[in-house]
């Protein structure tokens, strides 16, 4: 029992602050967010005989995440409010630099599924692989859906931007 807890703290220590960061940018609200992950170390601790190691465990924990999520949209329509980019200044994107906050507008514009793609491959560094097996999904799909979402947010960031 206190080597299942000392395993626990330490995923916890590991992975907490990425799915945090994971679940605010897709929820835009960081109170949920931490709810979520709250919930998410407690569905792996009350099922940890459930992982049978298949997996990295960061992805066993993502995909936890992303059904609570699920859940979350499932059971309530959360509010659409901007999320923050943890750097300042210009992103790149597509080869062209964009202003941080304009990213972070646009990215909080996309349908939660996109922006689920977008945080998965971009701000998580996860491979197509990883998010397929994380979003319970074939690789197909996974790529469509990305594909989707950088056209959406593509549209979103030209919207923004005023030509002289």
């Amino acid at each position: 029992m206190q080597d299942k807890l000392r395993w626990i703290n330490e995923l916890m220590d590991e992975h907490g602050d990425y799915l945090k960061r994971t679940a605010s940018i897709i929820t835009s609200d960081a109170s949920v967010a931490e709810d979520l992950v709250q919930e998410t170390f407690l569905n792996f601790y009350m099922n940890a005989s459930r992982f049978r190691m298949e997996s990295k465990v960061r992805t066993y924990l993502y995909r936890i995440l992303m059904n609570n999520i699920k859940m979350y949209y499932r059971k309530s329509k959360p509010k659409e409010t901007a999320f923050e980019i943890e750097r300042a200044g210009n992103v790149s994107f597509e080869n062209e630099t964009v202003d941080a906050m304009d990213i972070n507008n646009a990215v909080s514009r996309l349908k939660p599924i996109y922006r689920q793609m977008i945080v998965l491959h971009y701000f998580n560094e996860m491979s197509i692989d990883e998010i397929s097996e994380v979003m319970d999904m074939g690789n197909s799909a996974v790529k469509m859906r990305l594909k989707r979402a950088r056209e959406q947010l593509r549209r979103h960031l030209s919207e923004g931007r005023v030509t002289v």
